[in-house]
């Protein structure tokens, strides 16, 4: 018996629990109880199916499959009536299911409901014998009536070009799985890996059309990526989207549309109902009465009058809305800074009135969509489509403007801070206050792109935390539609000294790496202007150690200090348990702005990977690299915290005139263990060796030793950084 699917909204069984006389429809009842259930059925169009091939029902009670009704017969008024054994269980009733689940082999008394929940089939399985559908509802003795929705296993992709002079050639949906679970909620069964869905038009291409390319099962998860080929007076367009999750029962529109010569995709997702979708004529049955509008400068509407186009710039407009008399308007959708309200229109040949207003879209922003849907009863009968299109300079790196056009890092930054595309009639620069330094740069690449960056300014005095402000000013070439955005910094920075192109901090770390209040700053050098060597030379042993700076372990960006128990001198905060200098990011133990060096940087101030750089003061040597260096081996006795820490010795290299000093606490090896005279560096690149200089008092007469040689992670490291590069000097 073949029954036409209706009622299309509710897709739901209404099942009444009444008692009558045995119908043979399954033996075994001592209850006498018979369900009735009048399906109210879902509705398909045309181009699917529009019978029900059969209905069934199975019943589980305990978690095993009870009672199995194959063949259920639609009265004329749509009711199937059933006689459980007992009033009592989760009863699944299915639509079209065919040889889709009774030719699985389940059976009364062995199958498990979580099996039955596992079932799996492709989406050719769930359309081919007539459109799935099925629904679940529980009863028993107490259940007057249930209503269960009836959902079809599969969702529907469709395609709709209403462009005459565009063809779509194909139609690709990235990642997608062709196989999926029968019922709603399913889980436990196999599922395979995805695979590209692909519509190939080359034949015939589709123009000015609409129609079904895929069914899908229910899947989430993935990132369904779209990708559609079109041709217009013999150009090709590659158009890109992204699908949501593909869920049962919904319907899915890729709709090509036009602004002009640029053609865009976007998705129109709706519950799988009679009207929705493009296989329906009544979509067509609402549109925009141009003549009734008040539109304001830069807004458009498309040739079919279904879709407006709203500039970037502030702007309120009014829309007229046509459509079929007695329909009724929603506005689906939120775009951040629009309002839209709907009054009814005062012409009698339209629906309603639009007054729409819009704010500024900054650069960064994505176009954004709001749907006017007109309904005729339950039935949607159109759908009009604003677009806000997006700012059209485009932009990407580390600028995020909030709600007032600020971006404040809150912190030091400099590099590339964004690269940005701007029309031709568009420009852009940048303006600092007044006395404020040009602390970013605008620079225009081969391109045609515009580099932000934030530069630099060596042993700045000004670095000290202070706030640097720079505004980026975009308009039009005429002048009009201007746009201001603030960019802010925290102004930091090391003391540091330019030693054949690399630019070394002067000083140690202490304190926690990333906190520049914690180090030694251009502000408070203590040998600002001076020898930094001649300063340790003569300095009280409590200056010399804040110069000596804290040790480290990777991974722990706090300082362990020096202290001493009366025992003797460990450094508070020692771990078995550490990273590794030489796997971590360079920039992960240093200040924002600088990292670890490397192997050659230090490499630099030796002729190899293990010198002996005896006592000379002063001495010389020639590095690897040929480059002549004068150095000098300091010593002197030191009492830190109190206690007698002995003989420590820094390490003067110098280099057509500028001088770096080499300087540390030794180094803590074991949690008991500390080697005064042994300063470990944090070196970048290499996780199981770095540079050190192992060193003797001149008493000892072993000699100083700078070496690069194996060290495991767990000794600290004494840490001295160099400027991460930077392109911007100011």
């Amino acid at each position: 018996m073949r029954v036409r699917l209706v009622n299309i909204l509710s897709a739901l069984l209404l099942i009444s629990l009444y008692s009558c006389s045995d119908d043979s429809i399954s033996s075994g009842n001592s209850s006498g109880d018979v369900v009735a259930a009048r399906l109210s059925l879902l509705s398909t169009s045309a181009a699917e199916t529009d019978a029900v091939e059969n209905v069934s029902a199975y019943r589980f009670y305990g978690g095993i499959l009870t009672e199995v009704f194959e063949t259920l017969e639609p009265g004329t008024d749509g009711v199937v009536s059933l006689k459980p054994s007992a009033m009592s269980g989760n009863v699944y009733f299915m639509i079209n299911a065919g040889n889709l689940v009774s030719g699985r082999g389940f059976e009364v008394g062995v199958t498990s409901e979580s099996d039955f929940q596992a079932m799996t089939a492709g989406a050719d399985e769930m359309v081919s014998g007539g459109m799935f559908l099925s629904g679940m509802s529980t009863i028993s003795r107490q259940t007057s009536s249930v209503a269960v929705a009836m959902k079809r296993s599969v969702a529907r992709i469709d395609i709709s070009s209403p462009i005459n002079n565009l063809s779509v050639n194909s139609v690709k949906v990235k990642n997608v799985c062709p196989k999926g679970y029968v019922l709603e909620g399913g889980n436990g069964g196999e599922i395979p890996q995805p695979v590209d869905m692909v519509k190939d038009y080359a034949d015939s291409p589709l123009t000015a059309a609409e129609e079904t390319l895929f069914y899908l099962p229910h899947q989430e998860g993935n990132n369904f990526e779209v990708e559609i080929m079109v041709t217009s007076s013999g150009s090709w367009h590659r158009l890109k989207t992204v699908l949501p999750d593909i869920s049962r029962n919904k319907v899915y529109t890729l709709k090509v549309y036009a602004d002009g010569e640029d053609f865009r995709v976007k998705v129109v997702e709706a519950s799988w109902q009679e009207g929705d979708g493009t296989t329906s004529d009544g979509l067509r049955n609402a549109f925009v009465d141009v003549d009734n509008s008040v539109l304001s400068d830069g807004i458009r509407v498309n040739e079919t009058r279904d879709s407006v186009f709203i500039p970037s710039w502030e702007t309120n407009f009014s829309l007229a809305i046509s459509g079929e008399l007695g329909s009724t308007v929603n506005v689906d959708g939120l775009v951040k800074g629009v309002d839209v309200t709907v009054s009814r229109s005062g012409n009698l040949d339209n629906v309603c009135s639009l007054n729409v207003n819009s704010s500024n879209k900054m650069i960064g922003s994505v176009d954004g969509y709001m749907y006017v849907n007109v309904h005729n009863g339950d039935a949607l009968r159109g759908r009009v489509v604003l677009v806000f299109l997006a700012n059209p300079v485009k932009m990407q790196g580390q600028l995020s403007f909030d709600g007032n056009y600020v971006c404040d890092f809150g912190r030091y930054i400099d590099g590339e801070l964004a690269v940005l595309s701007v029309p031709d009639d568009k420009t852009i620069r940048l303006e600092f206050d007044e006395n404020s330094p040009e602390w970013m740069k605008l620079e225009e690449t081969a391109d045609g792109t515009y580099r932000i960056l934030g530069g630099w300014r060596p042993n700045d005095a000004d670095a000290d935390g202070r706030i640097q402000e720079g505004r980026i000013l975009i308009s039009d070439v005429s002048g009009v539609h201007n746009e201001t955005y603030t960019v802010k910094r925290q102004n930091w920075g090391l003391p540091v000294v330019n030693i054949n192109g690399t630019w070394w901090c002067k000083y140690n770390l202490r304190g926690n790496v990333k906190d520049f209040t914690d180090q030694i700053l251009v502000s408070n050098d203590p040998a600002r202007g001076g020898s930094i060597a001649d300063y340790l030379a003569e300095c009280t042993d409590d200056e010399y150690l804040n110069v000596l700076g804290d040790q480290y372990q990777a991974g722990n960006r706090d300082g362990l200090k020096l202290k001493n128990d009366g025992t003797g001198f460990l450094f508070d905060g020692y771990s078995t348990k550490t990273d590794n200098f030489g796997t971590l990011a360079p920039g992960y133990m240093a200040p924002d702005g600088y990292e670890i060096p490397d192997y050659d940087d230090y490499r630099f101030f030796t002729w190899g990977t293990d010198c002996n750089l005896g006592y000379f003061n002063p001495g010389a040597f020639n590095n690897g690299l040929g480059q002549r260096l004068n150095f000098s081996v300091v010593e002197r006795e030191a009492m830190f915290l109190g206690y007698e820490y002995g003989n420590v010795t820094f390490y003067d290299f110098e280099y057509e005139g500028e001088h770096l000093v080499l300087c540390g606490l030794g180094h803590q090896w074991s949690e008991t263990g500390i080697s005064k005279k042994m300063i470990q560096f944090a070196t970048y690149g290499n996780s199981g060796s770095t540079w050190l200089i192992e060193g003797y008092s001149k008493t000892d007469g072993r000699g100083n030793w700078f070496k690069f040689a194996a060290s495991n992670a767990q000794k600290t490291r004494t840490i001295r950084c160099v400027k991460s590069p930077v392109e911007y000097i100011y």
